[in-house]
């Protein structure tokens, strides 16, 4: 008797999906019924039974590749997003660097300027108070010297009227001067020879016309 062997196929979708960008191959499932009726079927039923765990294995396998590719996905998306942290972490971090630097720049800045604001106004300080201080020591350099200048005159004037008023010893004989004598009218030019008269009576006179239109007359000895 020819034994009653059923096979059934069932296939399912002969398209590839993909999850998430991952291909996946379907599971194709091959069920086979044999109902064993006669010893002559044996082969019959040993083929079916080694074809049933070759889809069994390659259905395993398939699984298996499935979940690999899954995974890596898992953990190429895991990767991108601590890149993403790490990159977003590195430019917060420069800004926070830029702004820091910004804001330390601006403060020594303004320290410069103050500082040379400062230095500035005290220079002119003291600028000024130098400048007063020579302005005052001049002035009573000036005062000082004035009134040594007056003293001095002072001195000598007194010293001229002694001389007028007492000395009776004023030389005729100096060079290029002309002396006439108030009391006698008589004037001397320069000669060998000195006359000597009290210094209050002496006259001076540049030239000898001078003396002559002051009603002087010259003496001859």
């Amino acid at each position: 008797m020819w034994a009653l062997l059923s096979l059934t196929l069932l296939t399912g979708c002969g398209a590839t999906t993909t999850s998430k960008s991952s291909s996946k191959a379907d599971v194709q499932t091959k069920t086979v019924y044999v109902t064993k009726r006669n010893s002559a079927d044996a082969k019959a039923w040993s083929a079916a039974k080694a074809e049933s765990a070759a889809y069994a294995a390659s259905a395993k396998k398939l699984s298996e590749s499935a979940s690999t590719v899954e995974e890596a996905h898992n953990q190429a998306s895991s990767q991108s997003s601590e890149l993403a942290d790490s990159h977003s972490e590195s430019v917060a971090a420069v800004k926070a660097s830029s702004e820091s630097a910004a804001s330390s720049a601006k403060a020594s800045s303004k320290a410069v300027i103050v500082a040379a604001r400062a230095s500035s106004k005290a220079a002119a300080k003291s600028a000024s108070v130098a400048s007063s201080q020579a302005s005052s020591q001049a002035v009573a350099n000036s005062k000082a010297a004035s009134s040594q200048a007056a003293q001095n005159s002072q001195t000598a004037t007194t010293s001229t009227n002694h001389a007028n008023n007492f000395s009776g010893d004023t030389d005729t004989a100096q060079t290029g001067r002309i002396v006439g004598n108030s009391r006698s009218k008589i004037y001397h030019v320069e000669t060998g020879h000195n006359y000597h008269m009290a210094g209050k009576n002496a006259v001076y006179f540049s030239t000898e016309a001078q003396a002559q239109a002051a009603g002087y007359r010259k003496s001859y000895r």
